[in-house]
């Protein structure tokens, strides 16, 4: 599996093969033309790489997409609505064990990505964060998470909330009687919401059926369907082993001089941060997780 290193540095890109001299010529004298802010995209473009070639048609530009291969796969989903043995689990109550197998596929661990693969985000590199070069990363390795594990995150908050959950989780905060606090109240907006927009942007047109069953008058959905589906067992594995423990991100500070954006007055009241140490008001909701 490809290192950080792979898509980091431009000297470790792929080589193509070349069948003569005259096209060796042709080739040096193009990649002399490459300058440092050529992206691995263009570069991979420009020699005919075909890497999930249908995933990059609909998709925003992303390295992910140009360092592993994401097979597509036809899975059969299993919508049961009662719990089937061996249950899932993901539907399984509250466990340490449950908390793992949720813990490692909403991973929060960054992965550094490239200025330009930066540049092709549409980002700005004087308002985005970066890691230290302590790191061991170089001078332009910008902070960046796969989107897919902050949805599945969500997902996680939601599911933590649910009535049978709540006191397993929360209940030491928020005992019967103590309200949910509004930190609590706007993540769970924060996760209903962009679940919400994930799902409409992604637009399933999949179709499901119906069968008769002797319970009921009416039809009853068959949710048990295939659907084409992106490996993301390829995806979990390469984030494991190419990200920046939580941990040590943690100890990620703001260099002098860094752009600090000034968060609005609702946003800091609601982390509790609206002290003496932060006292201006600024128009910059954010993000809750």
């Amino acid at each position: 599996m490809p290192s950080l290193k792979y898509w980091l540095h431009p000297s470790s890109y792929r080589k193509v093969e070349i069948s003569s001299d005259d096209d060796f010529d042709k080739d040096r004298l193009l990649k002399q033309s490459l300058d440092g802010a050529a992206s691995i995209v263009e570069y991979y473009g420009l020699f005919g790489n075909e890497l999930n070639k249908l995933l990059k048609l609909t998709s925003e530009s992303s390295p992910i997409l140009n360092i592993i291969d994401i097979p597509l796969l036809t899975k059969r989903m299993n919508g049961t609505l009662l719990e089937t043995e061996p249950l899932s689990i993901y539907r399984q109550p509250p466990s340490p064990e449950v908390d793992a197998a949720w813990n490692r596929i909403q991973t929060r661990n960054p992965i550094p990505i490239s200025l330009s693969d930066l540049l092709a985000l549409g980002k700005d590199p004087s308002d985005t964060a970066k890691f230290p070069e302590s790191f061991g990363f170089g001078p332009d390795a910008y902070i960046g998470k796969i989107d897919v594990f902050h949805q599945i995150h969500c997902l996680n908050m939601l599911r933590m909330s649910l009535r049978p959950n709540f006191d397993y989780y929360y209940g030491s905060r928020f005992p019967p009687g103590v309200p949910t606090n509004k930190l609590h109240n706007l993540h769970l907006g924060h996760c209903l919401h962009i679940l919400l927009e994930n799902l409409m942007c992604s637009g399933n047109v999949d179709i499901y059926t119906h069968y008769w069953m002797d319970a009921q008058k009416h039809a009853f959905p068959d949710f048990n369907i295939n659907h084409k589906c992106r490996d993301f067992d390829a995806i979990l594995a390469w984030q494991e082993e190419n990200s920046i423990p939580v941990e040590k991100f943690a100890t990620v500070f703001a260099p002098p001089g860094q752009k600090v954006h000034v968060m609005s007055h609702e946003f800091k009241e609601a982390f509790e941060w609206y002290d003496a140490d932060h006292p201006d008001d600024g128009v910059i909701e954010g993000e809750v997780a």
